[in-house]
């Protein structure tokens, strides 16, 4: 194919040129690539973060004028036998105060059954120290965020006191520390559902129901089925997450501006390139058609000009864009406040062929299209004009 060989043969010719295409198409791959990675890294770490972190659906109170559930145990039941539950845990949530010698800390203590809660939260992952489950043998046994257990400089053995307005102070034993890598180790104590009960003189109540579905994405339609029959009211970890799920969707919008501005210049890169090929080999245009060569053939020569200067640049682009990615990924984590990038501890990098694959393609089909106005114009030329300017 001639149109191909001379694509070649002018594109070796500006090199200067084609080396800079290539290295603008290269960038705005690379760039574009690294963006996704960290946007894909975000969203995936946010949604485990949403779905490992909390109970898939949430049973709370009739109303908001009911503070507990009554005859929780019989709703547990109802809803354990619904098709896709897994698990459900009850838990009684409570504010106190944990006193150690002179230190004196508020916390949030949780009362639960210790191995239906582990089902939901997968609880044990996060102790290290002590034994999660070693709750189910002791009463009056608690475990505590390790950020919590620093302050009240506490370790595991020790005996803290329980206190409340209106509740009879009560000792526990720390069983063990728990870190979960959010600001929740500063207050979170797990203890005995039936403890935590008799502690703040609430028998046969819970606060909450945790529910934890085989598939998280529909965990809507499940807690919509468990409103409809139990009358409860029923939180998807979706809908209450709703505020930040739409945030990732009006990002988006905004990033994929930004993508198409990138790979817009990098277009007018090639563009420009074949503009000034153009322009210098107008003579060589007119011999070609003079020689026979048709309209179609001379556009055939700069559509793959331009294929060939995208190809290079979005190849040369997707290696530094995963090296980039990489480099983050493994050898340069970047620490970030939790309170300013919801919770996450790190920026979330992740390597995800799908977005080398968008890139690369919407790259080389922007770069060809940059070569179409430059390849009608070489086209139109009339033969004897451009050979006559030379």
């Amino acid at each position: 194919m001639y149109e191909m060989r001379i694509a070649m043969r002018q594109v070796r010719s500006q090199r200067k040129q084609a080396i800079f295409s290539i290295l603008a198409v290269a960038l705005a791959v690379a760039v574009i690539t690294v963006m996704m990675g960290l946007l894909t890294g975000f969203q995936s770490e946010l949604i485990t973060s949403s779905i490992e972190n909390n109970p898939h659906i949430t049973v709370n109170p009739k109303s908001d004028d009911e503070e507990f559930i009554h005859l929780y145990r019989q709703l547990s039941a109802r809803i354990a036998e619904k098709e896709g539950v897994i698990a459900v845990s009850p838990k009684y949530l409570g504010q106190a105060a944990l006193e150690y010698r002179d230190n004196a800390e508020g916390v949030s203590l949780q009362g639960v059954e210790p191995l239906a809660e582990d089902m939901i939260l997968k609880v044990s992952e996060d102790v290290v120290e002590g034994d999660f489950h070693a709750l189910e043998h002791s009463k009056y046994g608690i475990l505590l965020g390790d950020r919590l257990a620093e302050n009240l400089e506490v370790k595991v053995g020790d005996r803290v006191d329980a206190v409340f307005p209106g509740s009879k102070p009560t000792s526990f034993k720390v069983e063990g520390l728990i870190h979960t890598g959010t600001a929740a180790d500063e207050a979170l104590a797990y203890a005995r559902l039936d403890s935590v009960q008799d502690f703040f003189n609430k028998k046969g109540v819970v606060s909450i129901i945790g529910i934890r579905v085989e598939d998280p994405y529909r965990a809507n339609l499940i807690a919509a089925s468990i409103e409809e029959d139990t009358g409860f009211d029923a939180v998807s970890w979706i809908e209450a997450n709703a505020e930040i799920l739409d945030l990732l969707n009006t990002q988006k919008v905004f990033v994929n501006i930004f993508y198409l501005m990138i790979y817009g210049i990098a277009g007018f890169g090639i563009a420009n390139t074949l503009i000034t090929v153009v322009a210098q080999r107008t003579p060589e245009i007119g011999i070609l058609k003079a020689m026979g060569a048709s309209k179609r053939s001379i556009t055939r020569v700069f559509i793959f000009q331009s294929a060939l200067l995208g190809g290079m640049g979005l190849l040369l682009g997707c290696v530094l864009g995963y090296l980039t990615t990489l480099y983050f990924q493994r050898y340069y984590i970047i620490d970030v406040p939790q309170e300013m990038y919801f919770g996450l501890q790190t920026l979330p990098m992740e390597l995800d062929l799908m977005n080398f694959v968008l890139a690369a393609g919407f790259a080389f089909v922007v770069n060809v299209l940059a070569g179409v106005y430059p390849a009608r114009k070489a086209a139109g030329l009339d033969p004897v004009e451009a050979i006559e300017s030379a």
